[in-house]
């Protein structure tokens, strides 16, 4: 495993059962390097005093696991739009190598309206990109997430989600004419109309930066509640019709720490009403997969190294393998 600011407690790393489910020793090198990612998250937070609390199953192993969901492999966060963006502006400057503050801004083309924290010393390959031969750094990371408002009438949020929707359409319509991403499962036909598409409209659409238009439109239509008094927030960046991540906008007012691992992470006090409402019966443990889908992992080698030793996958990342 490669070397980390965090201390690693002894016995740690060991392989471990939890809820008869077996961690193997690999996970905890997984987890070991995560701890390290979201402990300096932590710092730079503290030091600009950012407020953020755990996300998703990241709040629900806190509370029912004091740790990590066994069968989980991922840390997730979120804060309210004005923190995110405000850690956006000072993590150029705080985070150093190996740590890397991945965005749209700080790494174009990884196409996610949130950020990433990853270690560029390790590997963590998401298999369902491989056919979209990603190029940006693909180490172990942890997520952040920005709340932004949901608007308090049903017709404004409609029309919100509409905005949104278009604009994404765009995006993604605009970048295949840009710069088209040869999927491994494209047809002949497919391919043909992307290649003539790029070929026709591509130099005019880069010229006008038509997709990098239609990405801060899309974050526009996200955020333009944030700043008002709407009763819920929630990760419309992330999945904006998926309001099962929304919680109330006055719960981030009120924020505890509790164990994570040997950590402690923060919690909105009203953890217990957004858990129920999200996963239901939530201290009973459901083994369901993450929503990353299989990732290889490498705790020892970066990403580069690792496709330097797996030619099979360099060749795929390249777009000439089959």
């Amino acid at each position: 495993m490669v070397d980390l600011k965090l201390t690693i407690p002894s016995g740690f790393l060991l392989e471990e059962t939890r809820c008869g489910y077996t961690i193997s020793q690999q996970m905890k090198q997984v987890w070991a390097i995560q701890l390290d990612l979201f402990a300096e998250f932590d710092r730079v937070c503290r030091k600009h005093n950012i407020v953020y609390i755990a996300s998703g199953g990241t709040m629900l192993g806190t509370v029912r696991h004091h740790g990590y969901i066994p069968w989980d492999d991922d840390v997730d966060l979120m804060m309210m739009r004005d923190q995110y963006d405000k850690l956006c502006e000072v993590a150029p400057s705080e985070f150093k190598y190996p740590y890397f503050f991945q965005t749209e801004s700080s790494e174009p083309g990884v196409h996610r309206w949130f950020a990433r924290l990853r270690n560029s010393e390790t590997t963590a390959i998401q298999k369902r990109e491989l056919a979209l031969h990603p190029k940006y750094n693909q180490g172990i990371f942890i997520d952040i997430f920005p709340l932004d408002g949901v608007p308090d009438e049903e017709g404004m949020y409609q029309r919100q989600y509409k905005a949104y929707s278009i604009y994404r359409k765009l995006y993604y319509r605009f970048l295949s004419i840009e710069n088209p991403i040869w999927s491994d499962n494209d047809s002949r036909i497919k391919a043909g109309c992307k290649k003539g598409a790029n070929m026709l409209f591509g130099a005019p659409a880069r010229a006008l930066h038509l997709a990098h238009w239609a990405f801060n439109k899309v974050e526009e239509a996200c955020k333009a509640y944030s700043e008002s008094d709407t009763e819920l927030v929630s990760l419309l960046s992330f999945e904006f019709e998926n309001l099962g991540h929304a919680l109330r906008r006055s719960d981030m007012n009120h924020i505890i720490e509790m164990d994570f691992e040997f950590l402690k992470m923060p919690v909105i006090a009203n953890y217990d009403e957004h858990l129920k409402r999200k996963y239901g019966d939530y201290m009973t443990p459901l083994m369901n997969p993450s929503y990353h889908g299989e990732v290889i992992f490498d705790t020892g080698i970066s990403y580069k190294e690792y496709y330097t030793q797996h030619p099979e996958l360099s060749k795929r990342q390249r777009g000439t393998g089959d």
